[in-house]
């Protein structure tokens, strides 16, 4: 149990990480203010540093980071907005509040994308099905479905290029990147309908629909504590939602941005996107002070 790492909301009722995912992904998508996004990104990163650790982290922003310098980049040479004019190459004029605002907008795809992550590593499928079985059967499945099935795509995906690349008969030269696209596509499209079948076969098998309820294997008891863990979540996202608003009548980038200064709305902002990060550590050094 020494090398477990430990995930934020792991003994609470699956309804408690599902509500704080969904608020605080919607509150990082409608954040459009630096100090917000910059504030979202630190805590998407701190969970992730936390419940997956360094070298995950980094393989995630191998493609994060550069996206986030495309989007800041590309902003300013496609939207030539603002007043203070940084850069001019010809006709191509850079501003500091077109290149702000690219920057902004890269750091919150970047921020969203990583708490999305940290939400597929918190919330398992047993907890969505545990959770939304009973009430919504068919949304629940197909949710659970297409987090397993995209990850599982992308691997045969490898595997059939990999099988490709080695097979002297199936390669095809570097001018025509198009041929091996339509093989690796078609072998792909095979395998998923081949699969599809037998998955519609075994779950008709194992009596799929038959009742108008379904029944779990699992089942999660709303406890005390659950209700008050629940209740700070809902709490700390209606108070930040009110802030964020307040913050974004507040804020403009054009055509000069307004002025940057300390607001105590951040700090209520900190510790939501800080609590999973929190309570993570709080159970590592549990376990720790055990063993």
């Amino acid at each position: 149990m020494a090398g477990r790492r430990h995930v934020a909301f792991e003994t609470a009722h699956a309804s408690v990480p599902i509500v704080y995912f969904a608020g605080t992904i919607l509150l990082a998508l409608f954040a459009l203010q630096p100090v917000y996004v910059a504030l979202s990104l630190a805590g998407a990163l701190a969970y992730s540093l936390a419940c997956r650790g360094l070298r995950a982290t980094a393989l995630k922003l191998r493609w994060q980071l550069p996206m986030l310098a495309i989007v800041a980049l590309a902003n300013p040479l496609f939207s030539a907005q603002g007043t203070t004019l940084v850069l001019q190459l010809g006709f191509v004029r850079v501003y500091a509040e077109s290149l702000a605002f690219g920057l902004t907008m890269g750091a919150l795809l970047a921020a969203s994308v990583l708490w999305f992550e940290n939400a597929a590593a918190t919330v398992s499928s047993e907890s969505v099905l545990s959770l939304l079985g009973a009430r919504m059967p068919v949304v629940s499945t197909m949710v659970v479905m297409v987090s397993q099935l995209v990850p599982q795509l992308m691997r045969r995906s490898r595997t059939v290029g990999g099988a490709l690349d080695a097979c002297t008969a199936a390669r095809t030269p570097a001018a025509a990147p198009h041929v091996r696209a339509a093989r690796l596509s078609g072998v792909l499209m095979s395998w998923a309908m081949e699969d599809s079948l037998e998955r519609s076969d075994a779950m008709r098998a194992r009596a799929w629909g038959a009742s108008e309820r379904r029944t779990t294997w699992r089942r999660q008891e709303f406890r005390a504590r659950d209700a008050a863990l629940l209740a700070c979540v809902l709490g700390l996202i209606a108070l930040n939602a009110l802030l964020v608003a307040l913050a974004m009548q507040a804020w403009w980038f054009y055509p000069t941005m307004a002025e940057l200064g300390w607001w105590w709305g951040y700090v209520p902002y900190a510790a939501l996107v800080l609590l999973p990060c929190a309570l993570a550590t709080y159970d590592e050094m549990s376990w720790r002070s055990l063993s």
